[in-house]
């Protein structure tokens, strides 16, 4: 199969196919609530929409860590890209919400295979010895992110053009064809170096994944209505609201730098998130809540962080990807619950600080100090 044999800290892990699947993130997050608000849906659309998606991952992504260590890193990622070309080609052909919820659905499964193995990868070339590697691929994932931030002015001017939903389709199409392209810049194959960690440790490991529901339900029960929120609350366009998010996207290049595989460091990106959203609820003005945007993006990388670093730390390696994927799949199963009731909940602000402080409670009595 061609793995490397290297058992070494190589600190140089290849992203860069990483960073393309990663592209989409900012046009689904941003500009898929109002493709469906086009397609004459609301809220609970919305919701549903992205509870489609976790759904696929709590269903899907156990399975694709025990075909990352079964069969390989490459192999695990190059299906997933292969499936977010598919998901993406699906969402510019859609007229319907019934597409909207297949596209997301498959993009779930993509997702699946690609974050697993990634994560598993990176474990592999000196994750555990350099604890910064995680925090490289959450910063490849937010330069993707980013440069798929490209999406937003190039929706608004096409739909000065054709219109709101033909530009969103066509932009999804172009996303296909940067997925596909990813394929050829895929990371060499590693070896699972279960030499280097032999034990699970079942206690704290129970823990992280119990800590993973709880951020992923928080997350769910406020994530796909924040631009909704800022629409209805600040009568901002859909442009206008995007916008409103730029300065908190320096945190996602900021927050995981400041991650550590502590107890510590889950609590405190909990609680910072928990007050973050409290002010999201009661801010006076899209500026004030923009600001507030960025502590809360700075929270949810910390803690996002934190955890995966904790994973291989507490599980063998040859079970790495198998591990990362029922922590990724418990953490997507709270976001399902979460996003799929979302709709119906408003400040969704509120609802959603109760996960988050239980979760930081909960890094504190359980998890492993540092």
């Amino acid at each position: 199969m061609g793995y490397t044999s290297s058992a070494t800290n190589t600190s140089k892990p290849r992203l860069s196919a990483y960073v393309l699947y990663s592209s989409p993130y900012s046009f689904v997050a941003f500009l898929l609530p109002f493709y469906i608000f086009e397609l004459g849906h609301g809220e609970v659309e919305v919701g549903i929409a992205y509870a489609s998606y976790a759904a696929a991952v709590v269903v899907i992504r156990p399975a694709a860590g025990h075909l990352a260590d079964k069969a390989g890193r490459r192999l695990s990622m190059g299906i997933g890209g292969v499936l977010l070309s598919a998901s993406m080609t699906l969402l510019s052909l859609s007229t319907s919400i019934s597409h909207v919820y297949a596209a997301m659905f498959l993009s779930g499964v993509a997702s699946s295979l690609i974050n697993v193995a990634a994560v598993a990868y990176v474990s592999d070339v000196g994750g555990l010895e350099d604890p910064a590697l995680y925090s490289k691929l959450k910063i490849a994932a937010a330069a993707g992110a980013v440069a798929g931030g490209v999406s937003i002015p190039a929706v608004y001017i096409l739909s000065k053009l054709m219109g709101y939903a033909a530009a969103f389709r066509l932009t999804a199409l172009a996303f296909a064809a940067l997925s596909a392209a990813a394929l050829f810049h895929l990371p060499e194959e590693t070896r699972h170096l279960a030499v280097r960690h032999h034990r699970t440790d079942v206690r704290v490991l129970s823990c992280i994944i119990i800590a993973s529901l709880l951020a992923g339900l928080s997350t769910g029960l406020y994530g796909p209505q924040v631009l909704p929120f800022l629409h209805d609350r600040f009568s901002l366009s859909p442009f206008t609201a995007v916008l409103a998010y730029l300065p908190a996207a320096i945190s996602w290049f900021v927050g995981p730098r400041l991650a550590r595989p502590a107890r510590s460091s889950a609590a405190l990106g909990s609680l910072v998130v928990a007050v973050a959203l409290i002010g999201m609820a009661y801010s006076p003005s899209p500026y004030i809540f923009s600001a507030i945007w960025v502590l809360e993006s700075l929270g949810v990388a910390v803690l996002s962080t934190s955890l995966e670093q904790m994973v291989s730390r507490n599980v063998a390696g040859v079970y790495w990807a198998r591990g990362y994927g029922v922590y990724q799949g418990v953490n997507n199963l709270g976001y399902a619950v979460g996003a799929a009731v979302s709709g119906y909940m408003y400040p969704p602000f509120l609802y959603a600080v109760i996960p988050a402080v239980a979760l930081s409670a909960l890094s504190l009595k359980c998890l492993k100090p540092q």
